[in-house]
């Protein structure tokens, strides 16, 4: 709600704060009562962790409803990024990364993407959230720690992972990420959970030189994070050589453009352009791209495969039912003046492109789906 442009020395003739504070209010009380019941509706068919997601929705929403006009406009401005050929990570790109991943942890956490990633799909009768942490609990027990271990977590977003990760092995885990707003809910998280001492999160761009010394940590991952951002996966894989022990293990699960993919074709083109835009991939790199950075840095890889046990696009087309009538709920609450039209934009933003990222996942041009093990070979 904004305030009328008063002239010099006329009465003051504003909103009281109070009344401000009252519409503010409203504004969120009715989108969390739309979250709330859509959330309720789907998230219980998983009973899994159901008041902590429920919760995090909510709190979403509340961070979303305080969010400053102009960090609106740099997410919604930020999509520029997607339509890119090519992306090198300069500094005015790199501001665009920040300001669309300040906005979008929140618009994620609203739904199953608190983690902002698609994990295998490991049992088709969960959904993405339970998929996500058997993937996160697997991996976590093959990265072979206990708790006298160092692990890094490269682009720990919300340090929802690492603390899993913590909790599961007892390590200590060290997250980097280039988002505060992300490491300030991780602190804060890790330290009411009652492990923070294990946890430190670090505000750290993985495109640099990684901020620790060599042969530093016992294991290392990372999470579905080289598209956001990635410029240089040689110099990224060789970072993570020099600051694994001999003998570590990493772990990663990425996304790549598959080899069915035509760049001459239309169709194709169209597809994995939305798919970018709606899973927050800058750039797709090729497997053979992959292997070869592993290889070149000196890693063993232990193996590389596809993880999931049926189709992946399953948990793309199960969310769909949720954040597109959410959209559309949302939209229609705006257009009766109930809620802020940010909320719409943000939303029909973020939501724009889903069946077209649905058919590139199943006509497979792309695929989130390849988890990688490789270990720092002995000196």
């Amino acid at each position: 709600s904004s305030f009328p442009i008063q002239a010099a020395g006329a009465p003051e003739l504003q909103v009281p704060r109070a009344a401000a504070a009252m519409g503010k209010a409203t504004n969120a009380g009715a989108l969390a009562a739309a979250v709330a019941a859509a959330a309720i509706g789907y998230f219980a068919s998983t009973t899994e962790d159901l008041l902590y997601r429920v919760q995090q929705s909510l709190q979403a929403v509340v961070a979303l409803q305080a969010l400053p006009q102009k960090r609106i406009e740099n997410f919604l401005n930020a999509y520029e990024m997607f339509e890119m050929d090519s992306f090198t990570g300069t500094s005015e790109q790199m501001q665009y990364v920040k300001d669309y991943y300040e906005t979008l942890n929140h618009l994620c956490a609203i739904g199953n993407y608190e983690k902002m990633y698609l994990p295998p799909l490991l049992d088709p009768g969960l959904d993405t959230y339970s998929n996500q942490k058997l993937y996160e609990k697997r991996m976590a027990s093959r990265l072979g720690v206990g708790p006298d271990s160092r692990v890094l977590d490269i682009g720990c977003g919300r340090g929802r992972i690492a603390h899993l990760v913590a909790s599961e092995t007892g390590a200590n885990v060290t997250g980097i990420n280039i988002d505060r707003d992300q490491l300030r809910s991780a602190t804060e998280f890790a330290a009411a959970s009652g492990i923070g001492e294990r946890l430190a999160f670090v505000e750290a761009n993985y495109n640099e030189p990684l901020p620790f010394p060599d042969n530093h940590f016992d294991a290392l991952y990372y999470v579905q994070v080289i598209g956001g951002y990635g410029t240089d996966l040689k110099k990224l894989f060789k970072e993570a050589h020099r600051v694994l022990k001999p003998g570590g293990i990493a772990a990663f699960e990425d996304y790549i453009v598959l080899p069915a993919y035509n760049d001459s074709d239309v169709r194709h083109r169209r597809l994995v352009q939305a798919s970018k835009a709606v899973l927050g991939v800058v750039h797709y790199y090729s497997d053979q791209e992959f292997s070869e950075a592993l290889q070149g840095a000196g890693f063993e890889i232990i193996h590389r495969v596809n993880a999931s046990v049926a189709e992946q696009a399953r948990l793309l087309e199960r969310d769909r039912e949720f954040f597109l009538p959410l959209t559309a709920l949302v939209s229609a609450l705006h257009s009766v003046g109930v809620v802020p039209k940010h909320f719409a934009d943000l939303l029909t933003r973020m939501t724009k492109g889903t069946d077209d990222c649905i058919d590139a996942h199943k006509e497979g041009l792309v695929t989130g789906d390849i988890e990688t093990l490789v270990r720092k070979r002995l000196a």
